[in-house]
């Protein structure tokens, strides 16, 4: 009888279960939901360079270069080797012929994080003064992390106002609604990172989800 007793109850519970979860069901089928991007985008601030310095010559100035390259780490602490290689210069008509030192070739290639553009002008002047083969390169903006988080804070804000007034905008007939869900996207846009890159444009992207009431 017990167990007769036990089996009733356990069918009873399985039941009240099943039938909230189809209330569950039905009551989120008929909630109405609303998603929306919100997006800002603004010129980027005044802020640092990535710079990348480069040797390509022969052996002979290898050591003339990483003298002067010393003396610039100590006015940019930031500046990092990056790779540094010697290789053979051994063109086909030199076939059979002996190697020698003025055959070899050396590469040195630094990263440097600058504050402003006045560095890259002086760096490149002091260069074609000594009469150095070197490639300089503007890589990309820097900024510290500290202004970074602020800005992308600020930007993330700018962009959950658009998505509520794209929500205001959508919902025309006064009702209320309740933001539910939100999650920021990939700042990557159709344009490509290269274009906010190279114009110095930052984006901030949010999916908002709302629930209307």
């Amino acid at each position: 009888m017990k167990k007769i007793n036990s089996i009733g109850l356990v069918l009873i519970l399985s039941v009240a279960a099943f039938a909230g979860c189809q209330v569950r069901e039905r009551e989120e089928a008929n909630q109405d939901y609303l998603e929306v991007i919100g997006e800002y985008e603004q010129q980027t601030p005044e802020a640092g360079y990535r710079l990348n310095l480069s040797y390509n010559g022969p052996i002979e100035q290898r050591e003339k270069f990483l003298k002067w390259a010393d003396s610039v780490k100590q006015v940019v602490p930031s500046m990092v080797k990056m790779n540094e290689g010697i290789y053979l210069n051994y063109m086909p008509e030199q076939m059979g012929k002996k190697i020698s030192r003025d055959m070899y070739q050396t590469s040195v290639t630094y990263l440097l994080t600058v504050s402003d553009s006045s560095l890259y002008s002086s760096l490149t002047e002091d260069l074609l003064e000594r009469n150095i083969p070197f490639n300089l390169n503007v890589m990309g903006t820097f900024m510290e992390p500290e202004q970074k988080t602020k800005l992308q804070h600020q930007m993330l804000q700018k962009a959950m106002e658009n998505a509520r007034a794209k929500l205001d905008f959508m919902i025309s007939d006064g009702r209320e609604y309740e933001i539910i869900g939100i999650e920021e996207l990939d700042n990557t846009t159709p344009y490509g990172p290269e274009y906010y890159d190279f114009n110095r444009r930052m984006v901030a992207r949010v999916k908002v989800k709302a629930s209307l009431k």
